[in-house]
């Protein structure tokens, strides 16, 4: 009997951290059977810092062959463990005994593994032999929370959202005797999928000190490239295993939690404070932003000559460009935040070497690098001088798409050949920065100047290769991007700033239109992808051109902030989708056979961070558009079939997964069929990954050389998605006007 679809299994598992609690939370947000007495809120809501520190086992169960002739000796998955420390930062929100909230950490990590060695015979070259092993060396995550409080300074929560990680991927491989070539690799990797998990919270000393223990189950979902052929030939086939990468951690933390600016119910008749309490930093803002960037990425590696000839890594250079959104929680002098933002960068430089070969003879080889997009997920710690000035740090998530261009150009006697090979990639790292800001006259317009280092590690691949006694190095350095930008944001109305009159009577109950607050739900739609690249496989006839579609279904988590009737928010949301397409096949004709050639794309995974903003036509309708950072998952397969010479008949697959980041906007419109909790909405949602793939220019003046050029293309998504939230009651404070 056939099993539950496997999307249905994964979409459950990710959405039930989010919303198993949602019918037992649900019961904070129904009315008192009698008025309570007035109380001050317990203190859980709020922002807060903390660090934590904890162990993590890993688990990556793939097969890949060794070498694809008999007997398909195979590199088998392993399990890895280790420590990991780092830092967490997020805010509470709220109601009643439930509790909901989000976060963002990031840690440092040494989880470890590695495979046993597999061999394999091959008569007058000796034996091939190989082993994997791999070293998670980050983890970092955006995710909503949901818990209960079965007493006043006791929290049991459940948590899920998107999950990242670094990880370098090695590979020892020899050969010989008679042979002795030998090589150590190693190169750098990040992945993406979700995590899911459980913890408990207690306030120690006081409110403000949170000790917690928690669970994190990681899925990257299939990481290894996989192939596997169907052959006539007896003992011709064979078939790896993707497998699945899975960490589970369980780390200790300790939080600070800055005081909630006063959530306390109301007397029914009170006198005003005479003073103001606050000065109006607090608030949802939108901004610009644009500035200068440098860095340098400063590895080194070996051109495939003998003897070695090297080149290093180029420092970079140039203008940013961008947005971000905001939203800010005042303590006082104390100011703290989360921020998301999104930069078109043009940060680019080039190396060159120049070398004499008898043949082909001189050799240019140029290395050009181009940072075309930054962006960051931050929390923010500020600290006031004077009331219109902010002086804060800021730290989080940072991603940059990196472009590379590789030129390599020969001047035989016969004439001049160049080859170019483009290719992109998303990096992942940590930023840490520092501003200043200044309230301008008006109180919603906000200049600041900004400094931010985004580190990103080891981009590079490393290698120690030996060969006939002689050995080549190549280096992994560091990579590392500074941007001094200056920037202009406009902060919305506090909703809490009103102005008090002495003695007011305070509000029977909250308008139950109200659209702020703290949401967690459910979507589901269909996607429609376009991939207009194009790349020669075999022979000269172009591949690629991939549309895909197909449905999706996933989770969301989100804050409004309502300022009369304009609605301000952040989201995050995960989708699991079956998003497919194929390519037109080429065919190929050669001596007694043809060939069939077809690409195909599954996009398994998309997420995003997005700001929203939005108009309220009437009390229960809301208009909205929407942008930020999306991410996708994507399996490309190759598929070439093969019919001929004679009887054979065969059909060889390889499969890559890989993860694609870029930007998405859109627009939706969401209601309120049953009160003021359920919110129903209809979305539409535009995905741009950019120029993503690898593609080949080929000139030459050489009389027979045929030139050709790839093209690149651009990977865009569209989607439409309906989706249901429940929204708890905001904790905001309504003023009656008398």
């Amino acid at each position: 009997m056939k099993g539950p679809d496997p999307m249905l299994r994964k979409s459950i598992l990710v959405t039930s951290s989010w919303m198993v609690l949602g019918a037992a939370a649900s019961a904070a947000d129904l009315p008192a059977a009698a008025p309570m007495p007035p109380v001050v809120a317990p203190g859980w809501a709020g922002f807060y810092l903390g660090v934590h520190g904890g162990y993590g086992w890993g688990d990556n169960n793939f097969s890949q062959t060794l070498f694809p002739l008999p007997p398909y000796a195979a590199v088998q998955g392993f399990r890895s463990q280790g420590g990991l420390y780092g830092a967490q930062a997020g805010y509470n929100w709220q109601f009643g005994r439930a509790v909901t909230g989000f976060e963002i950490d990031f840690s440092a990590a040494d989880i470890r593994g590695s495979s046993a060695t597999a061999s394999q015979e091959f008569p007058g070259l000796g034996t091939l032999s190989s082993s994997r092993f791999d070293r998670v060396k980050y983890l970092g995550t955006a995710r909503g929370r949901l818990g209960w409080l079965p007493t006043e300074n006791f929290l049991l929560y459940g948590t899920a959202g998107a999950a990242w990680e670094r990880v370098d991927e090695g590979r020892n491989t020899s050969i010989g005797p008679p042979l002795n070539v030998t090589a150590l690799s190693n190169a750098p990797s990040d992945r993406f999928g979700w995590v899911a998990g459980v913890g408990v919270e207690t306030m120690l000393f006081g409110s403000s000190w949170i000790g917690r223990l928690e669970y994190l189950h990681y899925d990257f979902g299939t990481v290894a490239q996989t192939a596997s052929r169907i052959s006539s030939v007896p003992n011709g086939s064979f078939s790896d295993h993707a497998g699945r990468q899975t960490i589970d951690t369980v780390r200790a933390a300790l939080s600070y939690k800055f005081a909630d600016p006063g959530v306390a119910t109301q007397a029914r008749y009170a006198k005003a404070p005479a003073v103001a309490a606050a000065s109006g930093w607090a608030g949802f803002y939108l901004g610009a932003h644009g500035g200068y960037g440098w860095g340098e990425n400063n590895f080194s590696q070996n051109e495939n000559e003998v003897p070695p000839v090297q080149i290093g890594g180029p420092k970079l250079k140039g203008g940013v460009y961008g947005g971000h959104a905001g939203y800010n929680w005042q303590f006082g002098r104390t100011v703290t935040g989360f921020e998301l933002d999104f930069s078109a960068a043009d940060i680019k430089g080039s190396t060159q070497v120049n070398y004499f070969l008898p043949v082909p003879g001189t050799v240019t080889t140029i290395w050009a690098n181009k940072v075309e997009a930054l962006g960051s997920i931050r929390a923010r710690l500020g600290w006031l001088p004077t009331d219109n000035l902010l002086l804060y740090g800021t730290a989080g998530l940072g991603w940059e798409r990196l472009d590379r261009t590789f030129t390599r150009s020969t001047a035989p006697v016969a004439g001049v050949t160049t080859s170019v090979g483009a290719s992109a990639v998303d990096r992942f790292g940590w930023v840490a920065g520092a501003g200043i800001e200044a309230m301008l006259p008006g109180g919603n317009w906000i200049g600041r100047l900004e400094y931010l280092h985004y580190g990103f590690g080891t981009v590079q691949g490393a290698a120690v290769e030996t060969a006939a006694g002689v050995s080549s190095v190549s280096t992994a350095g560091n990579h590392g991007i500074d941007v001094l930008r200056a920037g202009l944001s406009y902060k919305f109305g506090e909703p809490a700033a009103v102005a008090p009159v002495r003695y007011a009577k305070a509000p029977a109950i909250a308008p139950s239109s109200t659209w702020a607050g703290f949401y967690l739900g459910a979507h589901g739609g269909y996607g429609w992808k376009d991939n207009d690249f194009n790349q020669q496989i075999i022979g000269d006839t172009p591949t690629g051109g991939i549309k895909s579609r197909g449905p999706l279904a996933g989770g969301h988590a989100g804050n409004n902030w309502q300022y009369g009737r304009v609605v301000t928010g952040l989201e995050i949301d995960f989708s699991l989708g079956d998003i497919k397409g194929t390519s037109t096949p080429t065919i190929n004709i050669f001596g007694g056979g043809t060939q069939t050639i077809t690409l195909s794309d599954d996009v398994k995974y998309l997420a995003t961070a997005r700001a929203r903003l939005g108009w309220l036509p009437a009390e229960n309708f809301l208009l909205y558009t929407t942008g930020g950072l999306a991410w996708e998952r994507l399996e490309r397969s190759r598929i070439i079939a093969q019919i001929g010479p004679g009887a054979l008949t065969q059909t060889e697959t390889a499969t890559s997964p890989s993860d694609r980041f870029g930007a998405v906007i859109g627009a939706g419109a969401e209601w309120m069929p049953f009160g003021p909790n359920w919110v129903g909405r209809v979305e539409y949602l535009h995905y741009d990954f950019g120029k993503y793939e690898n593609a080949r220019t080929f000139t030459s003046t050489v009389p027979g050389a045929v030139p050709f050029a790839e093209r690149r293309g651009r990977q865009t998504i569209d989607v439409v998605r309906a989706g249901v939230s429940y929204k708890f009651d905001s904790a905001q404070p309504i003023v009656a006007r008398y």
